[in-house]
């Protein structure tokens, strides 16, 4: 079990956090040469905790605090989670510059030596991107000192989750058998999904979505994350809605990341700018007692992990077999760990719950999110060539047999994660939400729309272990409620769960109810079996725009 947190000392209302941030993107750039600051970092903290506590803060205290405090950071008085202050915009997790997108026109490197490793990768690729993450790499290595290397986020782990990425079309398998027989007379080589586009019949429009999950980006793919599974990881209140709205803003460069091929420039400059705001405004809830310097050190180190993976894209992706088979895989979290971003949440969640998390236990929570993520997107990265899922990669010999071993591993770790820590807990069942209620996964359509294409009586015979560790998770979930009747369900559609979950959301008991219910509809093994069974069900919709990105 993990240390306990002490309690925060004063509320974070959602209006103060707003004030910051408006400031902050009003102030203009500091000049090069003004050095000086008009509050000193000390007295920055003083008058930061004094308005926070006020009831009516005052909005011209509060930004000379935002201008002293952003002179402060350029003069590299102000660390950022490590010993010393960033001194490069990579380290910097408050630059507001970061864009990993590389206008790279290359058509990748395939095939792939058998006994590549980085250094060869590096070297026989003509590719931007793989130059600009392994570039990146190395400054991250050689400034330990700027971020926190002894988090749960060490050198070696980012450096396992480069070279994962990097080396993911080494390897590549013989297409799998199945129980119908061998591949070639399956339709295993033409998986199809839905695109990751929302659906106007299926999601909320995007007028009311707004005004339900407001955001500053106005990008329903970054709302999502923030709203179904960041904030979703704890329950609305006006003490604690500002902090969390600045722990999930403050994830904003792992969203540029991963959309800043399609975003223009007017959205990628909100993030950015948002992001940095957020990321000074924990700080400063940091030096003031608000907020866990544990969870704020860790947030920064599993940052700039993700924003060095975030340069990498797989350009070779064209040329690759389509299909259903396995390629190079070391373990399920080598680079999940650090890609899927759990520590916002992990972050969010312990706020309320005053529980930290271990390696131990971030690494199981780590396996069974990765477990849920790649079998609820398995038809679609299977369609779009997405090698970066471990799933799909990690693919061997009779398919039926491993898509079964796989389906109750996932079963069996999001039970345990769910029993080791009450942080956990929340942050897997969170997970369950955003995977079923975000556009781009399109869970209700691989659940409700896949139609039964064969039948084995030894495959189906295989879901009684599924059964079994399902009553398992059942009994986990039972401490955190029910909704019963009014329960969410994976068969209902985005735009009628999004309603729901707003009137859930500012109340700790239905919240927690709700995460609970979710979480059993994701992971029914009936439900789970039509979106992952690639063998005995196929989705036969209209695919749309399938490279459309997220």
């Amino acid at each position: 079990m993990g240390n306990i947190i002490g309690k925060p000392i004063s509320k974070t209302q959602h209006s103060f956090y707003l004030s910051w941030v408006n400031i902050w993107l009003s102030l203009p750039d500091p000049t090069p040469d003004q050095n000086t600051t008009d509050l000193t970092p000390t007295e920055q903290v003083k008058v930061f905790l004094q308005e926070s506590s006020s009831h009516l803060p005052s909005y011209s205290a509060l930004r000379r605090v935002a201008s002293s405090f952003r002179r402060s950071l350029v003069n590299g008085q102000i660390p950022l989670g490590g010993v010393d202050a960033p001194s490069c915009s990579v380290t910097n997790l408050a630059s507001a510059d970061y864009d990993p997108n590389s206008n790279c026109t290359c058509n990748g490197l395939y095939p792939t030596p058998a006994d590549a490793d980085i250094a060869c990768i590096v070297e026989r690729a003509d590719c931007t991107a793989i130059h600009n993450t392994h570039q990146t790499l190395q400054t991250v290595l050689k400034r330990k000192s700027e971020w926190n290397t002894t988090s749960l986020f060490s050198p070696r782990n980012l450096v396992e989750a480069v070279t994962e990425l990097l080396l993911a079309n080494v390897d590549v398998q013989d297409p799998p058998t199945t129980c119908q027989g061998p591949a070639e007379v399956t339709n295993l080589h033409k998986i199809r999904a839905p695109d990751r586009r929302p659906s106007p019949q299926n999601d909320t429009v995007d007028v009311i979505h707004r005004q339900l999950y407001p955001a500053a980006e106005d990008v329903k793919f970054c709302t999502d994350a923030k709203y179904y599974f960041v904030l979703g990881a704890i329950h609305s209140d006006p003490a604690h809605d500002g902090l969390i709205r600045a722990i999930a803003d403050a994830g904003n460069d792992i969203l540029v990341a991963d959309y800043c091929e399609v975003a223009d420039e007017a959205t990628l400059k909100v993030l950015q700018q948002t992001g940095a705001a957020a990321v000074a405004f924990l700080k400063l809830c940091v030096l003031s007692g608000l907020f866990s310097e544990w969870a704020f050190d860790n947030m920064m180190a599993s940052m700039l992990h993700f924003r060095v993976l975030g340069y990498y894209r797989d350009h070779a992706r064209g040329r690759l077999p389509a299909g259903v088979y396995g390629s190079r895989m070391t373990s399920l979290t080598a680079h999940r760990y650090i890609d899927l971003g759990l520590f916002f949440a992990v972050a969010s969640a312990s706020v309320w719950t005053k529980q930290q998390v271990n390696e131990t236990e971030y690494t199981l929570l780590s396996i069974a999110c990765t477990l849920i993520n790649d079998l609820v997107d398995l038809r679609s990265d299977t369609a779009r060539k997405q090698r970066e899922n471990v799933v799909l990669r990690g693919v061997r010999g009779n398919l039926c047999e491993y898509l079964d071993r796989v389906m109750f591993e996932c079963l069996e770790t999001a039970t345990l994660a769910v029993q080791m820590n009450p942080t956990c807990a929340y942050v897997l069942m969170a997970f369950c939400n955003w995977a079923v209620m975000s556009s781009h996964h399109k869970v209700y359509e691989v659940s409700t729309q896949v139609s039964e294409v064969g039948k084995d009586a030894e495959c189906l015979g295989r879901s009684r272990d599924h059964w079994r560790a399902y009553r398992g998770l059942l009994e986990a979930l039972a401490p955190f409620g029910t909704l019963g009747k009014e329960s969410p369900r994976v068969g209902q559609t985005r735009a009628e769960l999004d309603f729901r979950y707003g009137v859930c959301r500012s109340s700790s008991t239905m919240h927690a109810a709700w995460l609970a219910d979710i979480t059993r509809s994701l992971l029914e093994p009936r439900t789970l079996r039509r979106i992952v069974d690639v063998v005995h069900f196929e989705w036969t919709g209209c695919e749309g725009e399938v490279d459309y990105c997220p």
